[in-house]
């Protein structure tokens, strides 16, 4: 990328002000405990920093309740390195992660030698997980659904200026303004794969780093952006005014979102596996979408939103 061409803008602060403001309104994403009664187990609950991970990570939680286990929610916590910290050092015995992510960021593995299959993919980082000598995991069994990443546009700019792939973008990119997120332009899997992936590498008029998905929408809504980085399974892709732009060359690993969970964890509460796979298997991509955009366009709460579908599902 030509960095004089490109001005990178920072609104990380104000991403993050709202971030703190919708987690006050909504009353969900912090910490704090509940569930059974003083001799009960308890188990330590992390998620990530974007509505899906909270949402997982809220699931959890109310499932564990359910089974009588105190829980303490440490939900917003971090990327997935302050995740992965968190497990070793015991802040959290549990929480969501995704195969791809972990094959690239935890395994550090090239995306380039990321498997062909989903299932491939899972097998190489359970076999991970089960052998690692500083902390022992598990990922346990994945949701039956990938939330992959998603190059999103408003349809009716795509359509006019002919863009259908990511080859199309890179071709027009001089033109246009992207929001993204730092862990997006940094990670191997993120911005640097689709430079090296299509020919053009991607030479955007500006980049907007927004560390908030809700305000990357808002800003592609606007006109502020013309293209926004999402989430496959991002309720705001339930619209036909967005298009995610195709992906010929199938650039990115499979990102089936599973339970990442301490063997300790796992060795004093035999029913703790069982729970966590019972919430995963509850779960597609569309009732993913449609939970993401309650929490996301309705403005409902997580916990709100986590125990009706954990009723629907007969979970809890």
């Amino acid at each position: 990328m030509n960095r004089n061409k490109t001005y990178v803008r920072t609104v990380t602060a104000v991403a993050a002000a709202a971030v703190v403001a919708m987690l006050a309104s909504c009353g969900g994403g912090g910490g704090g405990g509940g569930g059974g009664s003083a001799d009960a187990p308890t188990v330590s609950v992390g998620s990530k920093q974007f509505t899906e991970q909270i949402l997982l990570g809220e699931m959890y939680a109310q499932a564990f309740e359910a089974a009588d286990y105190n829980v303490e929610r440490n939900l917003d916590l971090g990327s997935e390195q302050v995740m992965d910290r968190s497990m070793q050092d015991g802040t959290i015995d549990v929480y969501p992660e995704y195969t791809g992510t972990a094959f690239v960021a935890i395994l550090e593995e090239n995306p380039d030698d990321a498997p062909d299959t989903p299932e491939e993919t899972t097998e190489i980082v359970q076999e991970f997980y089960a052998n690692r000598e500083d902390t022992p995991m598990q990922m346990l069994t994945p949701a039956p659904f990938d939330n992959n990443y998603g190059i999103v546009m408003r349809t009716e700019q795509a359509e006019e200026l002919g863009i259908e792939n990511l080859q199309d973008l890179a071709d027009n990119s001089s033109e246009l303004v992207f929001s993204s997120y730092s862990e997006f332009q940094n990670r191997s899997d993120g911005f640097p794969n689709m430079q090296e992936s299509y020919d053009n590498g991607f030479e955007f008029q500006d980049i907007v780093i927004v560390n908030d998905l809700g305000i990357r929408y808002q800003a592609l809504a606007e006109g502020e952006a013309d293209v926004a980085i999402g989430f496959t399974t991002d309720g705001q892709l339930a619209s036909d005014q967005l298009e995610v732009i195709e992906d010929p060359n199938a650039i990115w690993p499979f990102y089936y979102p599973a339970p990442v969970v301490t063997q300790e964890l796992l060795d004093a509460n035999p029913d703790a596996e069982e729970i966590l796979n019972e919430v995963s298997a509850s779960l597609d991509a569309d009732t993913m979408r449609e939970l993401n955009g309650a929490v996301d366009l309705e403005q409902e709460s997580y916990e709100d939103v986590a125990r009706g579908h954990l009723e629907e599902a007969g979970i809890i």
